[in-house]
């Protein structure tokens, strides 16, 4: 009886797994930026959903959610306090130079990403599903359970805070214009 337990829950958890993995990845990359970082966030989550054996779970995506962002940010602060490589070790010379416009493109993407930084959560991860991964609002609507226009709203809002960013830190908004 405890084997028939356990096979229902594996396969409950495949289910959900193969239900909510991308969703889930997409929400976690909003937040870190990183791709190999959300992926390991999934992978995590569904460790500790098979690992769980307490109180039964009313809402398995909300607590993958839940666990996903508090290990992510857990990842964030103890990266925080490790040592950082130095700069002239992260790039090795190569033998293509890259084009100057190239250069300049990176140059803003880097301090875009930088700026994303220093934003709220909810607002970084709007403005990342939208336009890193492309979605439209009401599929961003659908993921984080609100309305079209409410996103619409959080979007125009994330994209003043984000200029007032890159104008601190000496760059001219995007979205400007």
């Amino acid at each position: 009886m405890l084997d028939d337990r356990a096979a229902m829950k594996s396969e409950e958890i495949e289910a959900a797994y193969n239900r909510l993995n991308r969703e889930l990845w997409a929400l976690f990359y909003a937040q870190c930026g990183n791709a190999d970082r959300a992926y390991d966030a999934v992978q995590e989550v569904f460790l500790r959903l098979q690992e769980q054996n307490g109180e039964p779970i009313r809402d398995v995506r909300a607590w993958l959610l839940r666990v996903g962002r508090n290990w992510l940010r857990d990842i964030a602060r103890r990266q925080r306090f490790a040592a950082q490589p130095t700069e002239y070790m992260e790039e090795m010379p190569s033998a293509k130079t890259p084009h100057v416009n190239e250069l300049a493109n990176q140059e803003i993407h880097e301090q875009v990403r930088n700026a994303l930084g220093y934003l709220r959560d909810e607002d970084r991860e709007v403005l990342v599903l939208r336009y890193a991964l492309g979605w439209k609002s009401q599929r961003i609507a659908d993921v984080l359970d609100t309305t079209s226009p409410a996103i619409d709203m959080r979007l125009s809002r994330a994209r003043k805070r984000l200029g007032k960013q890159l104008e601190q830190m000496g760059l001219t908004s995007p979205f400007e214009k």
